[in-house]
């Protein structure tokens, strides 16, 4: 239940004077509600701390690290042959007494036999294990520039929805601001204002308390969401950064963290974005390059399913040693040599399978790549034509629209302390100012998000922008 009462109207025309008084500073209050109070001093969480916290406490690029060097272990160790293989033997002992010297084909034999690897193999493995610890570093490359993007749209939701909260309150303060004056001038018998009047004040005050809701619940989902980034809850004690404004521009979002560790202003990125041709420079971005080390990876297990049709090789030496005879003869030692050699031939078909589920997979691999390709550059010209449009709105905004609100608001304040005008009509002039205010936050905010997406997509290749 509203705490404000509607005061019996006193009929006097004595009161007139206070009308112009009424006027002025009711207008002198309408002119300054919108300027921004200075923020808070708190402890916020600016883009840059975000990005870098992130980064820092990501698990997955700690286990890519992991796994880079585990690759380049298996790499050291695929170049290397098969263990020797060593044998011992106690040969021809005869079951009649078990005695080492009574037979001459009884000996104790030691040998060593050694596999070869089969043709190219290890060299082809060793190099796809390269190759494969390559793709971990292009992983991270790919994850960090997810990161930055996924962290950057979360923050500036968190962002939206404190500065929204932020217009709300000043809507607020505008209305009971009129509240006061129609019940002032109502109460003192000034013009036509009647009791309807106050009463239509009140009920956009109430209309206020679901959009406190709906502003209070995103920022909540939007803190919430931005800290399972950093592995723990946010501090109560930590804030949305809010911006200084003034009456022609309440809040202005910094992009130029979004550029961070790129070395680009966000002009230039700007004019490489407008000059640059998707299709050729995103075919540099890590998700592509993933596609292309994938395709690297296939090729050379297309090799080693290759090197399968080789034969494979090994040798063993052995020596035996013979005990003299008991009558004191004397017995030579015996030295074996020998070559192994397995026959691949006959099972040529399942070898020749093999090898083309093999390339069909390679082939497979690069038309992934074309296709990501093709995604990338399509979702670049859709955010250029969305960041386009954007920016045509961004300047109807500040160049006219929220001036006109302005006027208009003014205005009609004008007409109904002249009796020529109707309450509602200020009500719904000044929050259209608001909802101006509001309009060009979303924009500013959603211009972000895109300028987001497309550091998303070329930032990663920057590299590549001047070649």
């Amino acid at each position: 239940m509203s705490n404000y009462s509607v005061p019996k109207k006193v009929n006097e025309s004595a009161n007139r004077p206070c009308k112009v008084s009424a006027l002025f500073a009711l207008i002198f209050v309408l002119s300054s509600f919108l300027m921004a109070n200075k923020p808070v001093v708190a402890q916020t969480l600016s883009l840059e701390q975000a990005l870098q916290l992130a980064i820092q406490y990501d698990p997955l690029l700690k286990g890519n690290a992991h796994r880079k060097d585990r690759f380049n272990a298996e790499a050291e160790a695929s170049s290397y042959w098969a263990n020797p293989q060593v044998s011992a033997s106690v040969q021809n002992l005869p079951t009649d007494g078990f005695v080492f010297d009574q037979e001459p084909m009884t000996q104790f034999k030691v040998g060593l036999k050694q596999q070869l690897p089969r043709g190219d193999e290890n060299l082809y493995s060793q190099q796809k294990y390269q190759v494969m610890a390559d793709q971990m570093s292009v992983e991270s490359q790919a994850r960090k520039a997810w990161l930055k993007r996924e962290v950057t749209l979360t923050w500036l939701d968190w962002v939206y929805a404190t500065r929204r909260i932020g217009l709300l309150d000043k809507e607020k303060s505008l209305l009971t601001q009129l509240l006061d004056f129609t019940d002032s001038r109502y109460s003192q018998g000034v013009g036509a204002a009647a009791q309807q009047d106050i009463l239509q004040v009140r009920l956009a005050l109430l209309s206020l308390d679901d959009k406190y809701v709906q502003a209070y619940q995103q920022k909540n989902e939007a803190r919430s969401a931005l800290s399972k980034w950093f592995g723990a809850p946010l501090d109560e004690s930590v804030s949305a950064p809010l911006a200084q404004s003034t009456p022609s521009y309440p809040t202005r979002i910094e992009l130029d963290a979004i550029l961070n560790d790129s070395n680009l202003s966000l002009s230039s990125f700007l004019t490489v974005i407008e000059n640059s041709e998707p299709f050729s420079i995103l075919q540099h971005h890590p998700e592509a390059m993933l596609l292309q080390i994938q395709t690297q990876i296939e090729a050379q297990n297309v090799n080693i399913a290759r090197e399968q049709t080789k034969s494979q090789w090994a040798f063993e030496a052995s020596y035996g040693y013979r005990q003299d005879a008991q009558n004191g003869a004397s017995r030579a030692d015996f030295v074996s040599l020998g070559v192994q050699v397995d026959l691949p031939f006959f099972n040529k078909s399942r070898q020749d399978a093999s090898i083309a589920a093999a390339a069909s997979k390679m082939s497979a691999s690069e038309t992934d790549f074309r296709l990501k390709v093709n995604e990338l550059a399509a979702n670049a010209e859709v955010l250029k034509s969305r960041l386009s449009a954007l920016s045509e709105r961004k300047a109807l905004y500040e160049t006219a629209l929220i001036g006109e609100t302005r006027q208009l608001s003014e205005a009609e304040l004008t007409a109904y302390t002249t009796d020529t005008g109707d309450i509602g009509d200020v009500v719904n002039a000044n929050l259209k100012q608001v909802q101006v205010q509001d309009d060009l936050l979303k924009i500013d905010i959603e211009r972000a998000r895109t300028l987001a997406s497309l550091a998303y997509l070329y930032l990663p290749t920057h590299a590549h922008f001047f070649e």
